[in-house]
């Protein structure tokens, strides 16, 4: 593969990024949810916003309380897709088990139309490769569970 001419910047927060059309890519560890995620951050070549940024750190800080928020409404999400895991057992926190990291995506601020920043943290499903449940942060604030299907 040749090498690329993309342009690449170290900004804080979001780590070494590549820049593309639109959007800049890279990687973004976040324990609480399995490790490594790819990251999307969509803004100008001028890099994240302060708003963007700010949105992103409260994730990475609430990553561990936003897991915890997330579980219960994680499971109501894969049992009306008809993908609960069997072997779930009683306790919510154990849908992570079932759940691969696929992708950060950090909006710009026309998401929603009136500035907020949307964080997507979306999975993978290991009992259907196409199921791909996200949180949505709006912020970095916990709103919900977007279903995958």
């Amino acid at each position: 593969m040749p090498p690329s001419n993309r342009p690449t910047a170290d900004w804080p927060t979001f780590g070494t990024l590549r820049y593309g059309s639109h959007y800049w890519e890279g990687s973004l560890d976040l324990p609480a949810f399995g490790g490594p995620f790819p990251l999307i951050l969509r803004a100008t070549s001028d890099g994240p916003t302060p708003s963007q940024t700010a949105a992103l750190a409260r994730v990475l800080a609430e990553a561990a309380n936003i897991r915890a928020a997330a579980s219960a409404e994680m499971v109501a999400v894969h049992e009306e897709s008809g993908l609960l895991p069997a072997d779930l057992g009683s306790a919510p926190d154990a849908i992570w088990q079932n759940l691969l990291p696929c992708q950060i995506e950090v909006s710009d601020a026309a998401y929603y139309g009136d500035g907020r920043i949307a964080v997507l943290i979306i999975f993978e499903s290991t009992q259907h490769g196409d199921f791909a449940p996200a949180i949505e942060t709006v912020d970095g604030e916990y709103v919900g569970v977007l279903s995958g299907t």
